[in-house]
C-alpha cells in the first residue's frame, strides 16, 4: 500500500501581516474620526456671577489724592471756584470762601469712617480761617450752595458731615466703589472695592 501524501499548504506571513496591518490602520482611521467630530461636553464649574464682579484695590495716601484730584477737577470743568481735596494725617477740604465781602482761604479738617454700605462719611472736626471765628457750619453751608459738587457727594451741615456716596458713582450702569478700609496712618492704606457691572 502505497501512502499518499497530501501537500502541505505553506502559510504566506506576508499576505497575513499585510491584511492586519491594513485593518490597524482601518480601525485607527475610523476611531480618530469618530473622536475628532464628536462634539465635546464641558461642564463649567464655575459660578455664574448674579449682578456685579467685585475686585479688591488698595490705594496710598498719594494714590487716593490723585483720584480726589480727578474727580474734584472733573466736577469743576466749567467753574471758576477752586477747590481741593486731599488726604494727610486727616481728610482736609482747601479752597476760599467769601467773609464779609473779602475772599478768604479756609482748610476744612474731616475724620473719615468706612459706613456699613461702603460709602464714607467725613466728619468736619476743625475749621482754619486764619484768625477768624467763622462756625464750620457756616463755610459747609456756603460749599453745599454755592460749589459745584458731584451728585453722589451730600452735605449735612446741621451734623458737619459730608458723605461720599461712593456706590453710587456708576448709578449702577457703569463702575462703582465701595470703600472697605481707610488707614491714616503713615504712607496709609485704603482698600475700595471695585464694582463692575454685568452686561
Amino acid at each position: 500500500m502505497e501512502r499518499q501524501t497530501t501537500p502541505v499548504k505553506q502559510t504566506n506571513w506576508w499576505k497575513w501581516g499585510f491584511i492586519a496591518l491594513v485593518a490597524v490602520l482601518l480601525v485607527t482611521t475610523v476611531t480618530v474620526s469618530v473622536k475628532a467630530f464628536t462634539p465635546t461636553k464641558v461642564t463649567s464649574t464655575a459660578k455664574v456671577a448674579t449682578g456685579t464682579t467685585n475686585i479688591d484695590v488698595a490705594l496710598n495716601k498719594k494714590q487716593v489724592n490723585a483720584l480726589a484730584d480727578y474727580y474734584v477737577n472733573k466736577s469743576l470743568k466749567n467753574s471758576t471756584m477752586k477747590y481741593r481735596f486731599q488726604v494727610s494725617d486727616q481728610a482736609m477740604l482747601t479752597g476760599s470762601t467769601q467773609v464779609l465781602g473779602a475772599s478768604v482761604n479756609f482748610v476744612l479738617l474731616f475724620k473719615p469712617t468706612v459706613l456699613p454700605s461702603g460709602d464714607v462719611q467725613l466728619k468736619a472736626q476743625k475749621l482754619s480761617i486764619g484768625s477768624l471765628p467763622v462756625p464750620i457750619s457756616f463755610v459747609m453751608n456756603y460749599i453745599a450752595k454755592n460749589y459745584p459738587l458731584p451728585n453722589w457727594v451730600a452735605m449735612n451741615t446741621a451734623d458737619k458731615t459730608m458723605t461720599l456716596h461712593l456706590t453710587a458713582i456708576g448709578n449702577g450702569k457703569k463702575l462703582s466703589f465701595a470703600a472697605k478700609k481707610i488707614d491714616l496712618s503713615g504712607d496709609g492704606n485704603f482698600v475700595f472695592q471695585a464694582r463692575i457691572p454685568k452686561n
